[in-house]
């Protein structure tokens, strides 16, 4: 039953984010031509770590990379991003296009892509650029395949690669300058995401943009099923995309999953990933936070493992919650929290059993009732056996500790019950 207190703050919620939507849906640019740019695709990088398999090799070589966009558009631009390098990565050659399939891309939808005019790019060390924006009207949900020629040894260069490591899409590496190929001649495969950071498109009014920021569970692992979710889209942010969507909403929605992220990561403070990962986007004006169950799993494991890393308390896991409310409200964002899903039935040491239930328990509990987030997504109930609560529904697990496709599709559902009184209209479909 919900208190009256309750029922006053989720009251304000709503009205907060109604508000929030109105003005989006009533802004008019100044100049309609230009378009207002917003955030459509999105993907959280990192380097590689001693636990990730080895890299393939890059050199002299044409990256063919696929990515699903979420809201449609009638211009586009690419960011790329050097952010872990230590040595400046060379651009000879950019292109993107309308996927066909595999590495095919659909005959004339390919254009060149410039940076302040020029076709070749240098980006340094810790950095990203941006490409020209580029007349291409694509639709919600469209794939679109981006092509970049690297002159250089990327992996001889010994600069770390800036790079997203579970991209679970197949992507093409070809010897040699293919970039601007309808197919490719010759190639290898990687399931990961090098050196892309995001994908803008412009439209004609302002259109909220949802960021989902996590672990594996938002990046959209399934690691003991009978086969990973190669090329299939079924990441809970995908499928949230795809229902509002079908509901005739209006909104981006960005996975920025990491898997094996924590809350308190080390050498890290929360608001470095509000700043690396989200406010470097445009448009943003909505964070769904799922996050913290690795911090009570991953110290056990690693421990396990030979790693010494000191465990995590329940009160510093929700202290770090904390710092990531207050930094996305300073930046004017409307944060929701998403509770943390059972894990009770993994067999990872540091995810099952008393102590790590009792942490995940009082974790949420307080995204529940403190009243700290602007809203809350109740994912943990979504998933939950009701016979056993520390256990996931075994129709809705992978492993125990990550959904299988239909147990993203539940948290999608779920995620859209909480959002979707507070979303435009879609007022058109792009041509």
């Amino acid at each position: 039953m919900i208190t009256n207190s309750k029922s006053i703050t989720i009251a304000l919620a709503l009205v907060m984010a109604t508000q929030v939507f109105a003005q989006l849906d009533q802004a008019q640019p100044d100049h309609v031509d230009s378009g207002i740019w917003t955030t459509t695709w999105a993907t959280a990088n990192r380097t590689i770590t001693a636990l990730d398999a080895p890299l393939p090799g890059i050199n002299n070589a044409t990256l063919r990379q696929v990515v699903r966009i979420s809201q449609g558009g009638r211009k586009i631009r690419v960011s790329f991003t050097n952010e872990f390098g230590n040595k400046p990565l060379t651009i000879n050659e950019a292109h993107v296009a309308k996927r066909d399939h595999g590495a095919a891309i659909i005959h004339g939808s390919g254009k060149q892509l410039t940076f302040s005019g020029a076709t070749t790019v240098s980006i340094p060390p810790g950095e990203r650029r941006e490409s020209d924006a580029i007349n291409m009207a694509v639709l919600d949900n469209a794939e679109l395949v981006i092509s970049t020629y690297l002159p250089d040894d990327i992996t001889g260069s010994e600069s770390p690669m800036t790079y997203h490591v579970r991209a679970l899409q197949t992507n093409y590496i070809a010897a040699g300058n293919q970039s601007g190929a309808s197919d490719l001649a010759y190639f290898e495969t990687t399931t990961t995401w090098h050196f892309l950071a995001n994908v803008d498109v412009a439209n004609d009014r302002l259109t909220p943009v949802i960021a989902a920021l996590g672990d594996s569970i938002t990046d959209g692992d399934q690691r003991v099923a009978p086969n990973e979710p190669i090329d299939l889209n079924v990441r809970y942010p995908d499928l949230l995309s795809e229902a509002i969507i079908a509901e005739g909403k209006s909104a981006s929605v960005v996975n920025l999953g990491v898997s094996g992220h924590q809350v308190l990561q080390l050498g890290q403070v929360p608001a470095e990933r509000l700043e690396r990962d989200v406010l470097t986007l445009s448009g943003v004006t909505h964070v769904i936070y799922l996050e913290g169950i690795n911090d009570i799993g991953l110290p056990v494991l690693l421990s396990t493992l030979g790693f010494a890393t000191p465990t995590n308390t329940a009160a510093a896991i929700i202290a770090g919650h904390q710092q990531m409310i207050r930094h996305a409200k300073n930046a004017g964002l409307f944060i929701i929290g998403g509770t943390l899903t059972p894990s009770g039935g993994s067999s990872l040491p540091g995810y099952h059993g008393a102590i790590a239930e009792s942490k995940r328990q009082k974790i949420n509990a307080w995204i529940r009732n403190s009243g700290a987030y602007d809203a809350v997504i109740d994912f943990d109930a979504a998933l939950a056996d009701p016979e056993n609560p520390a256990l996931m529904r075994a129709d809705l697990s992978a492993d125990g500790l990550h959904p299988n496709a239909k147990g993203y599709q539940v948290m999608a559902n779920t995620a859209l019950f909480v959002l979707n009184k507070m979303l435009p209209n879609k007022r058109r479909e792009i041509e």
